[in-house]
């Protein structure tokens, strides 16, 4: 069967409730998103078997992620793996879309896709994003955390210069937008990332405050030259965190705030350790499940 390049692909399986939370973090970033479902009993109580579903760009290497399950399975006490692949036709990606990114309230925003025609409820802060080719829509907990930290940080404090470091999607930005008159700096190694986060501010009337560039860690010219940040938002993974603590600390002003998500709980202490090198010490923690964020200020001079 041919499909069309652009077609996206689905991959799902099921597993017991048990095993749920084992077969979601193991798999975070295998694809664009990583979504489960309750599967309901015959008689409308809560099913023991939960559906879990994962959206590809492309067609997925089936033999690969069979292989790639089965450790998983093993260690879960779970059978055999029943992996079904399918393309998704435009039809079939309006509905997924709606039924993996229904409206989300994180703290005071309101995270919604271009499908929700629905007002946003009173006081509460729209961003508007659809599932696409950059990670950040709002649902996975590490972007969450830092949602939450900046609706604490947006009631206590303001900023003017603002980093969001692997912007992905540009969720953070955005909102760091809506919250102060702050200039911007939104970068990722990704150039596609970059593109879809430079469309994503100006779907939500901000992009004329914040400037996108591709950048490995702070290695842009344009990330040197506006700083020093006050605040920088980094939701990427623990082993960059620490191997970039460094050149944070040389980035964040005295006084300044950091916001670091990708990270379990079982990793937060090195990422921790790792900052207070850089001069920072940590504020507060929100653990979200077995994802971690952390808040972090540096010492005043």
């Amino acid at each position: 069967m041919s499909t069309p390049a652009s077609t996206l692909w689905q991959s799902r399986f099921e597993v017991p409730a048990a095993a749920v939370e084992t077969f979601l973090v193991a798999l975070d970033g295998e694809a664009m998103s990583v979504a489960a479902f309750e599967e309901p009993a015959p008689d409308g109580a809560p099913g023991e078997r939960w559906r879990i579903e994962l959206l590809h760009q492309t067609e997925p290497d089936r033999r690969a992620l069979v292989a790639r399950l089965a450790p998983l399975a093993e260690r879960s006490g779970v059978g055999r793996i029943d992996l079904t692949v399918r393309p998704l036709r435009a039809t079939d990606w309006l509905v997924l879309n709606a039924q993996h990114f229904p409206p989300q309230e994180v703290g005071r925003f309101w995270i919604h896709g271009s499908h929700i025609q629905a007002p946003p409820p009173a006081d509460r802060v729209p961003i508007e994003l659809d599932a696409g080719l950059a990670f950040g829509s709002g649902e996975h907990a590490s972007t969450r955390g830092c949602l939450l930290a900046l609706d604490r940080l947006a009631r206590r404090r303001r900023f003017r210069r603002v980093l969001d470091l692997g912007c992905g999607s540009g969720i953070l930005a955005i909102a760091a937008a809506k919250c102060w008159p702050a200039r911007l700096v939104a970068a990722d190694n990704d150039p596609v990332a970059v593109r879809v986060a430079a469309e994503n501010a100006a779907r939500n009337g901000v992009a004329g405050r914040v400037r996108h560039v591709v950048s490995e860690g702070y290695a842009s010219p344009l990330i040197r030259a506006s700083g020093a940040y006050d605040l920088i938002l980094a939701n990427i993974l623990a082993d960059p965190l620490c191997a970039l603590a460094r050149d944070l600390g040389r980035h964040l002003a005295p006084g300044g705030v950091a916001i670091l998500a990708g990270l379990l709980d079982r990793q937060a202490r090195a990422v921790i350790d790792a900052h207070r090198q850089a001069q920072l010490a940590l504020r507060r923690q929100i653990a979200l499940g077995p994802w971690v964020t952390l808040v972090l200020a540096k010492r005043r001079a």
